[in-house]
């Protein structure tokens, strides 16, 4: 069967091969087999490739940090899944594979009616956005501010916000996404400018801004340092500037606001991704949530498939050899 695996750590496009392994055996006790349908490829699978991330399997070994597939057949005493089950991949269980032995107890099953393209990208960005918005425990009404307010974070922190009883206020980069992102329940969505703090206080007034939620970092940092208020919380999770985390020491002490970095697969944060998991799948079904879209790329097709990543972004890999 087909798999990509990760021979050494290195540049993505020397290190990651498409190869042919053997299936995995049948399932002992407590797992379940399953036919991988989709797997993405995101930047951080290439952090991970480059040995600059804190995963570092054994090598060489497949790689993919989430997937979707469905359930082939089970092992002794297994009850929770049954063949023919749609799952959630469980960290832990590299999904770039066409088949994966994994942990029944720790696979979440999804309602067939969330498609297979969206079900394998539920494990990641919704459960970062979830713990995001529970960085700091907040009354209802109270605003959380994001910048990278399009990405699937970014989408998935306005839906949590929105299930937890809080209210976003939103920073994006182009006119077109203000309207997309207020139909999924942004409170406010402010396209980026300097002037974005007097906006939103010509909005909400003096309420305060207690979190903010730093996906871009670089200059764009200093936008949300504008609207937080005085005892706020920063969080920062991701560097799509390129640019490292550098805020202006001189606002952080006059706003008394505090800085942390974010990474979901802490150990104290590890015990919740299942059932954030199941929740992300449950907001999809119920149309609360809905993910970007990501072009599809058979997995034989690897190679095109990163030379996209690398030019337009996330991509989503097709491990199910009968889908034509």
């Amino acid at each position: 069967m087909l798999a990509i695996h990760l021979t050494r750590f290195g540049e993505p496009e020397q290190s990651l091969k498409v190869i042919d392994v053997p299936a995995p055996g049948a399932p002992a006790a407590g797992q379940a087999l399953v036919q991988v349908e989709y797997a993405p490829l995101d930047h951080h699978d290439l952090l991970l490739a480059q040995g600059i991330y804190p995963v570092r399997p054994e090598l060489p070994s497949a790689i993919g940090n989430e997937g979707a597939g469905t359930v082939l057949a089970i092992g002794p005493d297994v009850t929770r899944v049954r063949p023919g089950d749609t799952v959630l991949l469980p960290f832990g269980t590299f999904a770039w594979s066409e088949q994966v032995l994994a942990e029944a107890a720790k696979l979440t099953v999804v309602d067939k009616s969330i498609s297979l393209d969206q079900a394998a990208m539920l494990t990641i960005n919704p459960v970062t956005g979830a713990l995001l918005v529970e960085s700091r425990d907040l009354p209802a009404g109270s605003w959380v501010v994001q910048n990278a307010a399009n990405s699937g974070v970014g989408r998935s922190v306005i839906a949590f916000a929105k299930e937890r009883g809080l209210r976003t206020i939103n920073i994006v980069r182009r006119d077109e996404l203000v309207t997309q992102l207020e139909r999924l329940g942004a409170d406010i969505v402010l396209v980026d400018h300097p002037d974005v703090a007097t906006r939103v206080r010509a909005i909400i007034g003096n309420d305060p801004v207690l979190l903010g939620l730093d996906g871009v970092s670089g200059k764009a940092t200093s936008l949300l340092l504008d609207v937080l208020t005085d005892g706020a919380l920063l969080v920062v999770y991701g560097y799509m500037s390129g640019d490292p985390f550098t805020p202006d020491q001189n606002v952080l002490r006059a706003k008394n606001i505090t800085t942390t970095e974010f990474w979901m697969y802490e150990d104290k944060y590890l015990p919740r991704h299942q059932a954030l998991s199941a929740e992300s799948a449950q907001l999809v079904a119920g149309g609360r949530l809905k993910l970007p879209s990501a072009p599809v790329y058979k997995a034989k097709d690897f190679a095109e498939a990163l030379a996209y990543l690398r030019r337009n972004g996330k991509v989503l890999l097709d491990f199910n050899p009968h889908r034509v």
